[in-house]
């Protein structure tokens, strides 16, 4: 018996097709297009960061990190640059300063050697919430004029999301434009290697119309403003976080802590996202 075909039987296989169309589409959306914007959405991730010339380990507070850490502890960075830290100095009581405000913040830290000194060292120093991967410190060339060996401290680090990050610490001589220019020089080789998402922090002694910053430093980000961070009731700026690669990096927020009373450098925090 053949099927009497009517206007409502077709305009009924009409809506059947028109509703397995729309599942098809529903199901080819989910498979292939929601991930990759999930994914996408996914690879953008954020990480507080802060940097800090301690101030010859605290000379300012008798070389106790307990002030540090009380101030520290009020913003929560995941990553601290120090600079002017002391290992094993009769100055500073041969304490071991990044292990103890490392400790007494409940954060790993990493010690990198600038120079021995009077049977200890001095050098920079990275504290992180979460393990090293690695970490190694490289010295920076000390053309004529260098008034003092310098170093960068690079640290790898595998983020809890499973990201991979470098954040590094260091501390540029005082002494001139042309010393700091080939330091910086031999920071864009030791650091932006490839796309890994890296942070520098430190005191550059160099002022943002410098050309080893306004030229040197130009592949980077510059993270926050040129508002002055030295001394600690501060009038021209020579401390800095930078983000690389440059396309990437996003201040979400920056925030320069002065008058701390600690240091005669203010400490910078920042929020950073890289996508």
């Amino acid at each position: 018996m053949k099927e009497k075909i009517t206007k409502k039987t077709i305009i009924g296989k009409n809506c059947y097709a028109s509703l397995y169309n729309q599942l098809c589409f529903l199901i080819l959306f989910s498979t292939f297009v929601l991930p990759s914007k999930l994914f996408a959405q996914s690879n953008s991730f954020r990480i507080k960061v802060m940097t800090f010339n301690v101030c010859r380990s605290g000379e300012l507070t008798k070389h106790s990190v307990e002030p540090f850490a009380a101030l520290i502890r009020q913003y929560e960075p995941d990553f601290i640059a120090l600079q002017e830290v002391d290992y094993k100095l009769a100055r500073s009581n041969k304490m071991d300063f990044a292990n103890e405000l490392g400790a007494a913040l409940g954060m790993f830290p990493a010690f990198g050697k600038a120079i021995s000194f009077f049977g200890g060292e001095y050098g920079i120093a990275i504290l992180s919430k979460f393990p090293f991967q690695s970490f190694q410190v490289e010295a920076l060339p000390n053309p004529k004029g260098t008034k003092e060996r310098r170093a960068v401290l690079i640290a790898k680090i595998v983020l809890p999301s499973g990201k991979n990050i470098r954040f590094a610490s260091t501390h540029l001589d005082h002494s001139t434009e042309t010393v700091r220019l080939a330091m910086i020089n031999a920071l864009n080789i030791f650091l932006p290697k490839d796309n890994t998402p890296t942070i520098l922090g430190g005191d550059f002694n160099a002022l943002p119309s410098e050309g080893s910053i306004t030229g040197g430093m130009n592949q980077w980000q510059q993270i926050g403003n040129d508002d002055p961070t030295f001394p600690d009731n501060p009038t021209k700026k020579i401390d800095y976080l930078f983000g690389y690669p440059k396309e990437t990096c996003k201040t979400i927020s920056y925030q320069i802590i002065q008058r701390t009373g600690i240091s005669d450098h203010c400490a910078i925090l920042a929020e950073v996202e890289f996508q």
